[in-house]
């Protein structure tokens, strides 16, 4: 896939990840004695812009980070990845976000967030950043900020006509003003689940009664959204729209540590999707994405290069 130098636009938040390796989690109230530990760059935004800009895109990263040394680290980094940060604000009265992830020798992984300055990105803001918008091929943005600035994001989007790709993480209730905007959604499966009303108690079935992958991504269709993309680890993705149902594998890989696969998935397909490839083939270079970057530990080392990627591709379909 020849790159375009497509501009994609990431609207989100940047985290400090803390990672512990664990042999198992733990119990409530129980303690373990964990193996390693690292402290490096994260948050779902900033992964994705960083996704965005090693597989070829003019990345814009439009976010919110505090005026002490993990926000210092955050403007080193894009600066080093090539990503466009003139419009990510420093906070004076919050902290950078911290996220704490724990990972099983299995490599699966639980996380917690401290948001901090992400809390304090306004609608107002992404606003005033319009124009990183306006001129993208695909905008990205994912739900560590609140509901003001995602709002704000896909109505400029929309108005400019940039294809609007949300990855609803951590997942929670939208409102219909967004997902009617939404071009690409792309949850997991918990991720659908809880968008459709499954978590609370609430069936979802197809017509022989069955609560499925694609019972689920239908319903999220109900709400306005244009195509669902509904990741399934190392069982590839769902693609669901009004014209079909189509499933994409994933490629065999050894796993090592899952954590940054769904930021690298769907910076892959906005890169894709921006380069004007059609769904399919754009699923397919976000799953590559995503299979490579669980071989390594760590999300952003873990994050591939365009011709890691590229190879995947070519030698997996």
């Amino acid at each position: 896939m020849a790159s375009t130098d497509p501009v994609v636009a990431v609207v989100g938040s940047y985290n400090v990840g803390l990672t512990m390796q664990v042999p198992a989690f733990p119990a409530p109230g129980e303690t373990v004695v964990g193996r390693e530990f690292a402290e490096g760059p994260g948050g779902k935004g900033s992964n994705q812009a960083i996704a965005a800009a090693r597989l070829g895109a003019e990345s814009r990263f439009v976010g919110r980070v505090g005026a002490d040394r993990y926000g210092d680290d955050a403007v080193a980094l894009w600066d080093d990845e090539g990503v466009d940060a003139d419009a990510v604000d420093r906070d004076d009265a919050a902290h950078t976000g911290v996220g704490f992830v724990v990972v099983d020798e299995d490599g699966e992984n639980e996380i917690t967030v401290a948001p901090g300055a992400n809390d304090r990105l306004s609608a107002a803001e992404v606003r005033d950043s319009a124009a990183a918008i306006e001129t993208a091929e695909c905008l990205l943005v994912q739900l560590e900020i609140g509901d003001g600035p995602v709002r704000a994001a896909v109505e400029t989007a929309a108005a400019a006509g940039t294809t609007v790709v949300c990855n609803p993480a951590p997942a929670r209730e939208l409102p219909p003003a967004v997902l009617e905007r939404v071009d690409y959604l792309t949850p997991n499966e918990h991720e659908a689940r809880t968008l459709a009303g499954v978590a609370g108690g609430d069936d979802v079935t197809d017509s022989d009664g069955e609560t499925t992958d694609e019972a689920v991504a239908r319903e999220l269709l109900g709400l306005g959204v244009g195509t669902v993309v509904l990741t399934r680890g190392s069982a590839g993705a769902l693609l669901v729209s009004d014209d079909g149902v189509d499933g994409v594998e994933a490629p065999s890989v050894d796993a090592v540590d899952t954590t940054g696969a769904g930021d690298a998935f769907n910076g892959a397909l906005a890169v894709a999707l921006a380069e004007g490839l059609d769904d399919r083939a754009a699923v397919r270079f976000g799953c590559a994405g995503g299979a490579l970057a669980v071989t390594a530990s760590e999300v952003v080392p873990g994050l591939p290069e365009r011709g890691a990627v590229d190879d995947l591709v070519a030698d997996s379909w």
